[in-house]
């Protein structure tokens, strides 16, 4: 269970996945950010008194693209960014961004659903997963996607600690840019792999058809080759494999990634004592 606050953690990122912020089937960095920077006008406008709140829903309803890649999960217009750097994203109408007043009943789940709500990533990941991924995310699009992926931050943890023979410590890693690096490019992988099945909505190893989901399958025999030891990986990042030679690419990305962190942490872990 994770101790530490997941939702603003720093300064540097946050994140608001559960306000259906990557539910939106327009969902890129750039899509978002745009999408961000008009709600963030808007508000201005509402907190000067020039404008209602529902005048900013009626608003933002007209100009936005509000379809949503899983239609049960509700995309919430209030939010955005929540400092003046544009570092964070969260609830515009929170208290901690109105200098005071609760404003979240005004929203679609209201106060009380919206402050009780914590996402499963504090019940299933570790203190040291959760502190790991802080150290090396440094940015709210992608800190939100990977937090919020247990499997995909699960799949490191144990492949790297069952070769290394022990537990990760955040202090290690913290100290290390070498390892915080190989970390981040692991967790980038989500905004990057090549192999990303573009072809339905997905969230992961979750594909979307209108009101329901299911789990993908990766046709490995179609590829005349077994299920491989990072299944579970290639699924977090919605792969397709459209032949052999891309299966073993992607066996090698994260095979360099997984060993060149260990040897660093051996070599890292050696000079922390």
């Amino acid at each position: 269970m994770v101790r530490t606050h997941l939702c603003q953690p720093d300064a540097a990122k946050s994140c608001a996945a559960c306000c259906g912020i990557y539910n939106y089937v327009e969902n890129t960095r750039h899509a978002l950010v745009r999408r961000f920077e008009y709600r963030g006008a808007l508000m201005a406008r509402v907190r000067s008194g020039a404008l209602s709140l529902d005048e900013y829903r009626v608003a933002v309803r007209h100009r936005e693209d509000g379809r949503r890649i899983y239609k049960t999960i509700y995309s919430c217009e209030f939010a955005g960014f929540v400092d003046e750097s544009r570092k964070r994203v969260g609830c515009m109408l929170h208290p901690m961004v109105t200098g005071g007043r609760d404003l979240r009943d005004n929203s679609f789940y209201g106060r009380d659903i919206c402050d009780g709500h914590f996402c499963p990533s504090y019940q299933k990941l570790t203190e040291n997963e959760a502190l790991c991924v802080l150290a090396a995310v440094d940015d709210w699009y992608l800190y939100g996607s990977v937090i919020t992926d247990i499997d995909f931050v699960k799949a490191f943890f144990r492949f790297t600690q069952n070769s290394l023979g022990e537990e990760i410590s955040p202090e290690v890693v913290k100290a290390s840019p070498a390892l915080t690096g190989i970390m981040r490019e692991y967790f980038s992988l989500k905004t990057t792999w090549p192999f990303r099945d573009v072809s339905k909505p997905r969230f992961g190893k979750y594909y979307f058809v209108g009101e329901e989901y299911a789990i993908d399958r990766i046709d490995y025999e179609k590829l005349g080759a077994a299920v491989p030891e990072y299944d579970p990986v290639f699924l977090s990042l919605s792969s397709c494999f459209i032949a052999k030679d891309e299966l073993d690419r992607a066996t090698g990305t994260i095979d360099n990634l997984f060993k060149g962190f260990c040897h660093e942490y051996d070599r890292s872990h050696r000079e922390h004592h």
